[in-house]
Protein backbone atom coordinates (compact mmCIF):
# COMPACT_ATOMS: atom_id res chain seq x y z
CA UNK A 1 0.00 0.00 0.00
CA UNK A 2 1.48 3.24 -1.03
CA UNK A 3 1.61 6.23 1.10
CA UNK A 4 -0.77 8.88 0.18
CA UNK A 5 0.27 11.60 -2.00
CA UNK A 6 0.95 15.08 -0.30
CA UNK A 7 1.08 18.13 -2.38
CA UNK A 8 4.56 20.67 -1.80
CA UNK A 9 6.12 23.26 -3.33
CA UNK A 10 9.85 22.81 -4.23
CA UNK A 11 11.67 25.79 -6.23
CA UNK A 12 8.40 27.63 -6.61
CA UNK A 13 7.47 24.29 -8.88
CA UNK A 14 4.18 22.35 -7.48
CA UNK A 15 5.13 18.59 -6.29
CA UNK A 16 3.59 15.43 -5.01
CA UNK A 17 5.40 13.53 -2.45
CA UNK A 18 4.85 10.61 -0.16
CA UNK A 19 5.27 10.58 3.41
CA UNK A 20 8.25 9.09 4.63
CA UNK A 21 7.73 5.22 5.64
CA UNK A 22 8.59 5.86 9.75
CA UNK A 23 5.34 8.28 9.49
CA UNK A 24 3.27 5.71 8.47
CA UNK A 25 4.26 3.28 10.99
CA UNK A 26 3.64 5.88 13.82
CA UNK A 27 -0.06 5.44 12.78
CA UNK A 28 0.08 1.65 12.56
CA UNK A 29 1.50 0.53 15.60
CA UNK A 30 -1.55 1.59 17.92
CA UNK A 31 -4.19 1.02 15.09
CA UNK A 32 -2.79 -2.88 15.46
CA UNK A 33 -3.20 -2.77 19.07
CA UNK A 34 -6.69 -1.38 18.87
CA UNK A 35 -7.56 -4.47 16.05
CA UNK A 36 -6.03 -6.76 18.49
CA UNK A 37 -7.58 -6.43 21.44
CA UNK A 38 -11.17 -5.90 20.61
CA UNK A 39 -12.82 -4.02 23.54
CA UNK A 40 -12.90 -3.98 27.12
CA UNK A 41 -11.38 -1.93 29.92
CA UNK A 42 -7.53 -1.44 31.01
CA UNK A 43 -6.18 -3.70 32.91
CA UNK A 44 -5.10 -1.57 36.35
CA UNK A 45 -4.63 -3.32 40.09
CA UNK A 46 -7.36 -0.90 40.81
CA UNK A 47 -9.94 -2.49 37.62
CA UNK A 48 -9.27 -6.12 38.88
CA UNK A 49 -9.71 -5.01 42.11
CA UNK A 50 -13.24 -3.93 41.45
CA UNK A 51 -13.96 -6.97 39.75
CA UNK A 52 -12.87 -8.86 41.97
CA UNK A 53 -14.73 -7.43 44.35
CA UNK A 54 -17.99 -7.87 42.33
CA UNK A 55 -16.93 -11.71 42.35
CA UNK A 56 -16.33 -12.04 46.04
CA UNK A 57 -20.00 -9.95 46.75
CA UNK A 58 -21.55 -12.99 44.32
CA UNK A 59 -20.48 -15.74 46.86
CA UNK A 60 -19.77 -18.22 44.06
CA UNK A 61 -17.57 -21.51 46.03
CA UNK A 62 -19.24 -24.03 43.32
CA UNK A 63 -19.41 -23.45 39.54
CA UNK A 64 -18.65 -24.83 36.28
CA UNK A 65 -16.42 -22.61 34.12
CA UNK A 66 -15.66 -23.31 30.03
CA UNK A 67 -13.04 -20.99 28.52
CA UNK A 68 -10.30 -20.88 25.49
CA UNK A 69 -7.10 -19.22 24.90
CA UNK A 70 -5.51 -18.09 21.75
CA UNK A 71 -1.81 -16.71 20.77
CA UNK A 72 0.86 -18.52 22.19
CA UNK A 73 -1.29 -21.52 23.56
CA UNK A 74 -4.76 -22.52 21.95
CA UNK A 75 -6.55 -24.34 24.51
CA UNK A 76 -10.27 -25.05 25.07
CA UNK A 77 -10.66 -25.94 28.86
CA UNK A 78 -13.51 -27.17 30.79
CA UNK A 79 -12.92 -26.54 34.98
CA UNK A 80 -15.16 -27.49 37.24
CA UNK A 81 -14.69 -25.72 41.01
CA UNK A 82 -16.78 -26.94 44.47
CA UNK A 83 -16.05 -25.50 47.50
CA UNK A 84 -13.87 -22.30 45.78
CA UNK A 85 -11.36 -24.91 44.44
CA UNK A 86 -10.94 -26.29 40.84
CA UNK A 87 -11.63 -30.01 41.57
CA UNK A 88 -11.74 -31.43 37.91
CA UNK A 89 -10.03 -29.92 34.55
CA UNK A 90 -10.40 -31.02 31.45
CA UNK A 91 -8.74 -29.49 27.90
CA UNK A 92 -11.39 -30.48 25.35
CA UNK A 93 -9.73 -31.14 21.98
CA UNK A 94 -10.25 -30.01 18.45
CA UNK A 95 -12.01 -32.88 17.87
CA UNK A 96 -14.28 -33.01 21.18
CA UNK A 97 -12.71 -35.65 23.05
CA UNK A 98 -11.55 -34.25 26.49
CA UNK A 99 -8.29 -35.27 28.36
CA UNK A 100 -8.09 -35.03 32.24
CA UNK A 101 -5.17 -32.49 32.93
CA UNK A 102 -3.43 -32.51 36.39
CA UNK A 103 -1.44 -29.09 36.54
CA UNK A 104 0.91 -28.59 39.53
CA UNK A 105 -0.70 -25.26 39.73
CA UNK A 106 -4.93 -25.91 38.95
CA UNK A 107 -6.03 -23.21 40.83
CA UNK A 108 -4.66 -21.08 37.81
CA UNK A 109 -7.81 -22.55 35.79
CA UNK A 110 -10.78 -21.18 37.80
CA UNK A 111 -11.92 -17.55 37.87
CA UNK A 112 -9.67 -16.68 40.58
CA UNK A 113 -6.89 -18.51 38.55
CA UNK A 114 -8.12 -15.73 35.70
CA UNK A 115 -7.25 -13.00 38.18
CA UNK A 116 -4.09 -14.11 38.99
CA UNK A 117 -2.78 -14.58 35.71
CA UNK A 118 -4.24 -11.00 34.90
CA UNK A 119 -2.41 -9.25 38.27
CA UNK A 120 0.91 -10.93 37.27
CA UNK A 121 0.87 -9.92 34.16
CA UNK A 122 0.34 -6.63 34.62
CA UNK A 123 3.30 -6.21 37.36
CA UNK A 124 4.79 -7.14 34.22
CA UNK A 125 4.83 -3.88 32.58
CA UNK A 126 7.07 -2.95 35.35
CA UNK A 127 9.46 -4.74 34.70
CA UNK A 128 12.79 -4.87 32.53
CA UNK A 129 12.35 -6.88 29.73
CA UNK A 130 8.05 -7.11 29.87
CA UNK A 131 7.01 -10.36 28.17
CA UNK A 132 10.35 -10.76 26.85
CA UNK A 133 10.82 -8.10 24.97
CA UNK A 134 12.81 -4.82 24.81
CA UNK A 135 12.81 -2.72 27.56
CA UNK A 136 10.27 0.06 27.35
CA UNK A 137 8.15 -2.34 25.18
CA UNK A 138 4.33 -1.32 25.03
CA UNK A 139 1.65 -3.74 26.25
CA UNK A 140 -2.34 -3.23 25.06
CA UNK A 141 -4.01 -5.56 29.04
CA UNK A 142 -7.90 -5.27 28.59
CA UNK A 143 -10.68 -7.14 30.31
CA UNK A 144 -13.55 -6.90 29.97
CA UNK A 145 -15.67 -8.28 33.76
CA UNK A 146 -19.01 -10.11 33.85
CA UNK A 147 -21.34 -6.92 35.27
CA UNK A 148 -23.41 -9.76 37.48
CA UNK A 149 -20.61 -11.68 38.47
CA UNK A 150 -17.35 -10.05 38.24
CA UNK A 151 -15.42 -12.67 36.86
CA UNK A 152 -12.95 -11.84 33.54
CA UNK A 153 -15.25 -12.65 30.24
CA UNK A 154 -12.39 -11.61 28.29
CA UNK A 155 -8.85 -10.87 28.61
CA UNK A 156 -6.69 -9.62 25.73
CA UNK A 157 -2.68 -8.88 26.08
CA UNK A 158 -1.21 -7.44 22.57
CA UNK A 159 2.30 -6.37 23.33
CA UNK A 160 4.22 -4.53 20.61
CA UNK A 161 6.86 -7.21 18.92
CA UNK A 162 5.67 -9.78 20.08
CA UNK A 163 4.81 -12.27 17.50
CA UNK A 164 0.73 -12.93 18.39
CA UNK A 165 -1.39 -11.55 20.81
CA UNK A 166 -2.94 -13.71 23.73
CA UNK A 167 -6.69 -14.07 24.49
CA UNK A 168 -8.25 -15.92 27.02
CA UNK A 169 -12.48 -15.84 26.62
CA UNK A 170 -15.02 -17.66 29.48
CA UNK A 171 -17.53 -19.33 27.00
CA UNK A 172 -19.41 -20.73 29.54
CA UNK A 173 -20.46 -20.15 33.07
CA UNK A 174 -22.69 -21.78 35.31
CA UNK A 175 -22.32 -20.64 38.83
CA UNK A 176 -24.07 -22.97 41.36
CA UNK A 177 -24.65 -25.72 39.06
CA UNK A 178 -27.28 -28.52 40.02
CA UNK A 179 -25.46 -31.06 42.20
CA UNK A 180 -25.64 -35.04 40.65
CA UNK A 181 -28.16 -37.19 42.78
CA UNK A 182 -26.57 -39.70 45.10
CA UNK A 183 -27.71 -43.17 44.06
CA UNK A 184 -29.44 -45.60 46.41
CA UNK A 185 -28.08 -48.97 47.53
Amino acid sequence: MRAPAVPTTMDGMLTITRRPCSTRLLWLIPLLALAGCGGGEPVTKQSIAQARKVWARARIDDYDLDWTSSGTNNAYYHVIVRDGRVRRLEQVLPDGRTVELHPGKPEYFGVDGLFLTMAEEHAQLETDRPFGQAKGSKAVLLFTPDPKYGYPQSYRRDVVGAILPVAIDVVRFVPNPPQSQPTLP
